[in-house]
């Protein structure tokens, strides 16, 4: 099809220029200059194949320089003829002084695989660049800066340190090329640029980069392929972007996301090594219609993302704003072992992107070409899909039914989710209907509803214009008072800088954790072992140990107790343990602390509201203190600083702090000493 559409435009192209004067190389003029030379405005410079040792100027001509390619659209021609000068850094090709449209470089081999030359220069100008192989061991496979405006596209770039340079205000568009082998792909700074349908596979180094843009640039991205590089896309700050449509993978970080004014519509972000997405502080882009899965963090932020309708593992970031649409379930890719990132048509996501696409800007054609906006399970109703692939229309659909019954709770039956894809709701009688292809008959249908137990109908056959009926579910109520346990849970470094830490499925359903962070106010913290893959699925009463280890801070002037916090992201919410130790003790040798049971240190009740009494035992005379603390590690009240005897002791605190004023519900604690002994022990205060 490319071939006959290539001949179109040629056949076009003489037509238009049927008094143009069409000079071959070598038998017109020696050289290709020398016929460049020689051309005026609309002449072709027609070069026979060979290898063409020179450096060529258009000199401000709006003419044609091409290959045979040009008039049989036979790639042979592309590789067979070659301009190349490898002496000196110069670049093999220049455009510099403004050339329009008209001007043509079409189907030569730039370079020799490799060497030192930079390739082609576009500098105020607008010229096509069309189906070359531009070899270039140097800096630049193309450049365009200072207002270009040059069309590259179908090109295929390898070798260079930059594939293509954007600079100074140009904005070019790129289109249709093959980009490997490259330290960045394509870099853009203080520029815009329109980067549509290429391919890059970077060179894996430290530095390559897919796309990466510098300062102050404007990039629409669309349908593009990154693969293989350090970072697949990188917007830097200043800049404004739309990426939409792209599949990224294999890469070290699929997505780097310096800036605020971005909108993520439409990809795949899969199987990168460390990173889908990273988010720093101060950036709250748009994520829409997104599939991130297979990731080892698979979005990582330190302040907030918009996410919308996307399918992300282990659920969306605790701290991000959920727009609603967002699912954790399997995408159900066709043979993501083979790369084919497709969706089954049993996938979740397919019917599952935002309803209405005003405003998203979106191409007429998924990544492979077909429609963006189909019907992907039949019911003639056309949304479109999550990710960057678009399922293909059902046209011969079948059909699941049933009743959804509630036993006990509080919960609405229309809010139920029930399909083998993206869910339906039943009716306000439980009544529900499922339309699906039935390619992959027999199905497994689940329903499921928070605080309900989830349940699962396996191997529900399905036929074309049939309606299997009666496949009904009843969902159990159930919710947990809490779904993990966590020993200790308070962590002491009061003597020691590690501490064996369990986290425990304590619920009746599977719980991914799916990150292990710390606040960082005042120590320095890393758990081991540090490489986990993450999201962690615990199943009911599984477990996931690891130690936690503490870098001592610097002693503080006026704080007897130093906090932080330790948060466990889960599917399910997110979980606080507290870390409390206390910067006195920290040089203090570890047989200098009382035993717990030595000092019979506790409170009762505990939960409590208003009042706890806190007992403890001393077997000797002692100096005692017994102050309360907040979880911030600020002094609430002290209860005792007084010289008591050896025996039994109790004090109340009424939940007040030192000016009589009462306290918030949450954790507190509860600090005690006698003698040369400390402990410090957790209370809740529950109103």
């Amino acid at each position: 099809m490319k071939k006959i559409i290539l001949m179109g435009f040629l056949l076009i192209l003489l037509y238009v220029k049927v008094n143009a004067l069409i000079i071959n190389i070598p038998a017109d003029q020696p050289t290709i200059q020398e016929g460049i030379n020689v051309a005026v405005d609309g002449d072709t410079v027609l070069v026979q194949p060979g290898d063409y040792l020179e450096m060529i100027n258009f000199n401000g001509k709006n003419i044609v320089v091409g290959s045979l390619f040009l008039t049989t659209a036979d790639s042979i021609y592309i590789d067979s003829t070659v301009i190349r000068y490898n002496i000196n850094w110069n670049y093999v090709v220049t455009l510099e002084n403004n050339e329009s449209s008209e001007a043509m470089l079409i189907g030569f081999k730039i370079g020799q695989g490799g060497g030192s030359s930079k390739g082609i220069h576009c500098s105020n100008s607008s010229p096509q660049i069309k189906y070359n192989h531009i070899d270039i061991g140097g800096p630049y496979g193309i450049r365009c800066d200072s207002l270009s405006s040059t069309l590259i596209s179908e090109n295929l770039i390898e070798n260079a340190d930059r594939g293509v340079q954007i600079s100074y205000g140009a904005s070019p568009t790129i289109i249709n090329n093959k980009i490997s082998n490259v330290g960045k792909g394509i870099l853009v700074s203080n520029s815009s640029a329109t980067i549509i349908g290429n391919e890059i596979i970077g060179s894996s180094g430290d530095f390559s980069r897919g796309i990466e843009t510098g300062t102050a640039s404007t990039l629409f991205i669309s349908s593009n392929s990154i693969s293989n590089n350090h970072i697949g896309i990188q917007i830097s700050n200043g800049s404004q972007s739309e990426i939409m449509n792209n599949f990224i993978t294999d890469c070290w970080m699929g997505i780097n996301c310096l800036v605020e004014e971005v909108r993520m519509i439409n990809n795949t972000i899969v199987n990168n090594e460390i990173y889908g997405i990273e988010i720093p502080w101060g950036n709250q882009p748009e994520i829409i219609n997104c599939i991130v899965w297979g990731n080892t963090t698979n979005i990582t932020l330190d302040s907030q993302a918009f996410i919308s309708n996307s399918c992300i593992e282990g659920g969306i970031p605790i701290n991000s704003i959920d727009l609603g649409g967002n699912i954790s379930r399997n995408p159900c890719f066709i043979n993501p072992n083979a790369n084919d990132f497709t969706l089954l048509v049993s996938s979740p996501c397919i019917e599952a992107g935002t309803i209405d696409t005003t405003g998203l800007h979106l191409p007429e054609f998924d990544l492979v070409g077909n429609d963006r906006i189909q019907d992907g399970n039949g019911d003639n109703i056309f949304i479109i899909d999550m990710g960057c692939y678009e399922a293909e229309t059902i046209t011969d659909p079948g059909y699941i039914s049933g009743t959804i019954s509630l036993l006990g709770g509080t919960g609405n039956v229309e809010d139920v989710n029930v399909g083998v894809g993206a869910p339906v709701h039943p009716d306000e009688n439980g009544d529900y209907l499922i339309t699906i292809g039935t390619s992959a008959s027999p199905y497994d249908v689940t329903a499921w509803l928070e605080n309900y137990l989830p349940q699962t109908i396996y191997g529900v056959e399905v036929l074309s214009g049939e309606i299997t009926e009666n496949v009904d579910f009843e969902l159990e109520y159930y919710q947990p008072d809490t779904f993990l346990e966590f020993t200790p849970d308070s962590l002491f470094f009061i003597t020691e800088i590690s501490q064996d830490f369990k986290i425990k499925n304590i619920s009746l359903i599977d719980i991914n954790i799916n990150a292990i962070t710390f606040a960082y106010i005042t120590g320095s913290f890393y758990y081991y072992p540090y490489n986990l893959p993450f999201p962690q699925l615990l199943a009911p009463n599984d477990s996931l140990e690891c130690i936690i280890y503490l870098d001592l801070p610097t002693l503080t002037a006026n704080r007897e107790l130093l906090y932080d916090s330790l948060f466990v992201l889960t599917d399910v919410g997110q979980f606080t343990v507290p870390i409390i130790w206390d910067d006195s003790l920290i040089n203090d040798a570890s047989d200098n602390t009382i035993q717990l049971s030595e000092l019979n240190f506790n409170n009762y009740p505990n939960p409590f509201n208003p009042t706890t009494t806190i007992s403890y035992s001393l077997k000797e005379n002692a100096k005692v203190s017994l102050k309360i603390y907040n979880i911030k590690g600020q002094k609430v009240k002290t209860l005792i600083n007084e010289a008591l005897p050896a025996g039994e002791h109790s004090a109340i605190w009424n939940g007040r702090d030192s000016n009589g004023n009462r306290v918030g519900s949450g954790i507190y604690f509860y600090k005690l000493k006698a003698g040369d002994f400390q402990k410090v022990k957790k209370m809740i205060l529950s109103k």
